[in-house]
């Protein structure tokens, strides 16, 4: 018998096909690599998400083939490039083991082992305790060179295509994880292609910047939205206890030897128990005074436990990411969120009673939206005090049909279309109105053409006003157009998208002056002319705006490089 042996493990997040600034570690795979540690598994980490390089050539550059095991955490959008690293390593090293999971592979399992022959195994749901029971199958008591897959096919929570070829073999699920707080923290190295930014909050209250951590104190969520991808790996609601989670900001304090100030709870209803949130809350106060946190959740609990939020703000909550999604009924029953317009705004009314700052998580345009539908949304902005709300990201948004989630299944059949399991179709190109489609399609015009020149202004601007408080020399005149050019810039998109909405209602004449009839381009320089709104206490052109709040800046003495973050809020 030779030598006992264990496989050497990989990780990978692919790649998503774009870049983001603000990328942090994955999380769900963090879990499941400290998981397996704890038992003698050692594995590497490889994170690729924000890559906007080929995927074989990631595969390759980082040596992807030189590992027993290659395990994929796969979303809809990241699917064809782990699928092209896949089929790299197994043409390369026939006998790795190609496992797939997340909330894509969750939901098309049997289609991707009937497609894709360069995967051995999806695992389901949740990862650690499958992921553990097939390293272990592998490794440990099975000599070296000896494949003893035969025995693994049988591990709960998998799906294997049978050895004889004739069909998969569907293994019954596999129970979730019962207690959350007999998982390692998610103390994981990656490999990243482009590196982590530092993680940072700026406290207004405190006024300074805070080193900030990402920590998940729960698992799932027990409401059924229609859109939300968390139905697809399941909807039981797990808690870790308080104490838990003190030790994991105190344990990567230790760890990576910085003073981690504020959290982001990044679970997907942190408040589902108040009472819960109040102890962890209070836990972290006790633990340190100077500690702040955020959160996300939904509008109806904020009322439902109204009389938690004061304490929570003693114990220094500073915003709720508040999933409010639409001021539309139709809207908010197709996205099942059970929930009138009215809730939302008195969720809104109350958080700002409060002085607890809202994360916005809105969306904008779904296949159905109607103009009627655009207009309750910007009239809810308006009215609820979103206007100066940055960044205007919440404005472009359109619903994500996800797979394994009842809205793209609602869709398919409303339009009478099989969607391809591989395929992510572009939100911008479903809409049944031509009016909506093309209000869509101007609206990512003026986007593309002005967003990033409108989000540097204003960092800039705002930079320099702060600078300014500190002692300038500027004219106090200088200062006060600049506050006022501050404000202008922040209402320009949303003044815009009224000024095209009016447009759209009255049939694009507006728009049609441009020349042109739409597409992504639509409106052409001279349609988006006629619906710029005229900005600053002298009612300058959009680009004028621009200029002459940079020049300002400049003379501040500050300058900022393109795309660095402002200093409101969250970056």
């Amino acid at each position: 018998m030779g030598t006992l042996t264990r496989p050497a493990i990989a990780f990978v997040n692919p790649s998503v096909g774009f870049s983001d600034r603000r990328k942090s570690k994955p999380i769900g795979l963090a879990y499941i690599m400290a998981y397996l540690e704890k038992s003698g598994f050692p594995s590497s980490g490889f994170d690729f998400g924000d890559s906007e390089d080929d995927a074989v050539e990631l595969a390759a550059h980082y040596g992807l083939d030189r590992f027993d095991v290659v395990g994929f955490s796969v979303y809809n959008e990241s699917f064809r490039a782990a699928i092209a690293m896949a089929e790299w390593i197994k043409n390369r090293r026939p006998e790795c083991l190609i496992v797939l999971g997340g909330p894509h592979a969750t939901a098309v399992h049997e289609h991707i082992l009937r497609r894709y022959p360069c995967v051995d195994v999806v695992v389901r749901r949740e990862g650690e305790e499958a992921m553990l029971d097939l390293v272990r199958g592998l490794g440990v008591g099975v000599p070296a060179g000896v494949d003893d897959r035969a025995g693994l096919t049988g591990i709960k929570g998998t799906t294997w295509r049978a050895p004889d070829g004739a069909g998969l073999l569907v293994n019954e699920d596999r129970d979730f994880v019962p207690d959350l707080d007999q998982i390692p923290f998610p103390d994981a190295e990656f490999t990243s292609h482009s590196g982590y930014p530092d993680l940072t909050y700026y406290d207004e209250v405190q006024g300074r910047l805070k080193a900030a951590l990402t920590i998940c104190s729960s698992r799932s969520c027990p409401y059924n939205c229609s859109f939300c991808g968390v139905l697809t790996i399941g909807r039981k609601y797990r808690s870790r206890e308080a104490e838990r989670v003190v030790a994991e900001l105190l344990h990567f304090r230790a760890r990576h030897g910085v003073n981690y100030e504020h959290v982001y709870f990044s679970d997907a209803n942190f408040f589902v128990s108040p009472t819960r949130a109040l102890e962890v809350a209070e836990a972290l106060y006790e633990a340190d005074p100077q500690v702040t946190f955020s959160f996300g959740t939904r509008v109806n609990q904020i009322l439902k436990a109204a009389e938690v939020l004061p304490r929570l703000k003693e114990c220094g909550l500073r915003f709720i990411e508040l999933g409010i999604e639409s001021a539309s009924e139709p809207v908010l029953e197709r996205l099942a969120k059970h929930v009138k317009p009215e809730v939302n705004v008195a969720a809104v009314r109350l958080l700002r009673r409060l002085g607890i700052e809202i994360s916005l998580d809105f969306i904008m345009l779904d296949p159905a939206t109607t103009l009627p539908d655009v207009r309750a949304n910007l009239e809810f902005l308006r009215e609820a005090g979103f206007y100066d709300y940055v960044p205007h990201d919440h404005l472009y948004t359109a619903l994500v049909l996800y797979e394994g989630t009842p809205i793209r299944d609602f869709y398919a059949r409303r339009f009478g279309v099989v969607f391809d399991p591989d395929d992510l179709p572009s939100p911008f190109t479903l809409f049944e109105l031509p009016e909506v489609q093309r209000f869509s399609d101007t609206l990512r015009a003026f986007r593309k053409r002005w967003q990033d020149r409108i989000d540097d202004a204003l960092a800039q601007g705002e930079l320099a006003l702060a600078s300014m408080a500190d002692g300038s020399d500027l004219p106090r005149n200088s200062h006060a157009r600049l506050q006022l050019d501050v404000v202008s810039l922040r209402h320009a998109p949303n003044l815009f998208m009224e000024r095209l909405l009016e447009d759209a209602e009255t049939g694009f004449p507006l728009l049609d002056e441009g020349g042109d009839g739409g597409g992504d381009e639509a409106g052409g320089a001279g349609g988006l002319e006629a619906l710029l709104p005229r900005l600053g206490h002298d009612h300058v052109h959009l680009h004028d705006l621009i200029e002459r709040t940079e020049a300002v800046a400049r003379e501040a003495g500050f300058a900022q490089a393109p795309g660095a973050a402002a200093p409101h809020g969250r970056d």
